[in-house]
């Protein structure tokens, strides 16, 4: 038995307490690192956690402080808190009780993750147009998920509270460390080369960044893209964005939000089919509609009335193209009639009694034009036509000219 004075824990948390705010450096202390796990508390009081590759520390920052600061911590921020190092006595563990905060820039994790950010976004992985749409009714759901998880029970539980129409098939993979893109890269994988899955549902609980690293992974993120079915990403808290969530067809804000949205309560089903049916019934009362108006139009009266339309309708086009036919017509006459008072024209300048009119005369011997003096013989008979008459005569002398 030792023999020894015993101490009750909040007596020695107590006593270490006060050897800690006697100490001049940590009394007052300035600690750079990278915030975590940001909590902004209703009480208006900052819980968080400063880190930087090797080490974690606790820390609050009391409304007072937080209202006075001319910058919203987040995380990802890279600081300089300024505090006192204590013991929160109820926990037994350490933190700093920051009074004033001065960002330095973004921590290291962070850069990683806007840098890759912005280049999948360039590359166009994050566009509307590659989101897949997600099926109403899915019958069987794919869950890639830590199969201890807080994420898995919150979907079982929000899938058998909804609806038992969807199966759950479970692909467990690790969610952090070193191995875990890898398996949650071969769970997309392999649900892909199955045929029968509708969907698929990537989730994790909260955590930090580093927790929550292996969805920000850009094997992940293309794994997401290549895969032909649709996939639903609910990870995190509320506030937790993750590269995946920007790839994802859609991104709940937490695992069981995720499985309110893939899996359809009974209600919803009923409701859907009612508007389904509706719209149906909407429809077809429109085409009916349609229907007896087109039918409206062969009955007897209103046949009378397109008949007796369309009859006057030709009647009408009968009397125009018969007013443009007269009228080419006498169009034609015309041009006609011209061209004959030319032709006449033309004929009578070329004919032998228009001639004559001019002192000229035609002389024949037996009905024969006479051209030439060799042509008669002294006392031959000859006539010879005259614009108005003619002279019938005896040749007495023939008379050749010289040549």
């Amino acid at each position: 038995m030792l023999k020894m004075k015993a101490f009750t824990v909040t007596e020695i948390t107590r006593y270490i307490k006060r050897l800690l705010s006697a100490d001049p450096i940590i009394n007052q202390v300035i600690v750079e690192g990278e915030i975590s796990n940001y909590t902004r508390h209703s009480s208006g009081h900052a819980y968080f956690t400063l880190k930087d590759d090797q080490s974690k520390l606790s820390c609050v920052m009391f409304s007072q402080y937080i209202d006075a600061l001319n910058f919203k911590p987040k995380n990802g921020d890279r600081i300089h808190a300024k505090g006192q190092i204590t013991i929160y006595e109820r926990d037994g563990r350490y933190q700093l009780n920051a009074t004033a905060m001065e960002n330095i820039g973004l921590g290291a994790l962070h850069m990683r993750y806007e840098a890759l950010k912005l280049k999948l976004e360039n590359q166009g992985l994050f566009e509307a147009r590659f989101k897949k749409a997600l099926p109403v009714l899915p019958q069987k759901v794919g869950i890639v998920t830590s199969p201890t998880g807080a994420a898995i029970k919150d979907i079982i539980s929000v899938a058998s509270r909804r609806s038992n129409f969807s199966e759950l098939l479970i692909y467990p993979v690790r969610v952090q460390g070193e191995t875990s893109k890898d398996e949650i890269c071969e769970a997309i994988q392999y649900f892909n080369r199955r045929d029968d899955i509708d969907l698929i549902i990537l989730a994790r609980g909260g955590g930090s960044i580093e927790e929550l690293w292996a969805f920000n992974e850009e094997v992940v993120a293309e794994a997401i893209f290549k895969s032909k079915i649709p996939i639903i990403t609910g990870i995190g808290h509320e506030t937790d964005f993750t590269i995946s969530d920007f790839v994802a067809d859609l991104r709940a804000a937490t695992p069981s939000a995720a499985a309110e949205i893939a899996i359809k309560s009974k209600s919803e089903l009923i409701l859907e089919l009612n508007k389904n049916l509706q719209r149906i019934i909407l429809q077809t009362k429109r085409r009916l509609e349609l229907e007896k108006a087109k039918a409206s139009r062969y009955e007897p009266e209103q046949l009378a009335k397109r008949i007796y339309s369309t009859i006057s309708s030709e009647k009408q086009m009968l009397k125009h193209q018969e007013v443009i036919f007269a009228q080419k017509i006498v169009n034609r006459m015309n041009n006609e009639r011209e061209n004959l008072k030319l032709l006449g024209t033309k004929l009578n300048s070329l004919s032998p009694f228009a001639v004559m009119n001019r002192g000229y005369a035609v002389a024949t011997k037996d009905g024969h034009l006479i051209t030439s003096v060799e042509q008669v013989n002294p006392l031959d008979q000859v006539k010879i036509r005259l614009s108005d008459g003619e002279l019938v005569t005896m040749v007495n002398e023939i008379l050749p000219f010289e040549k």
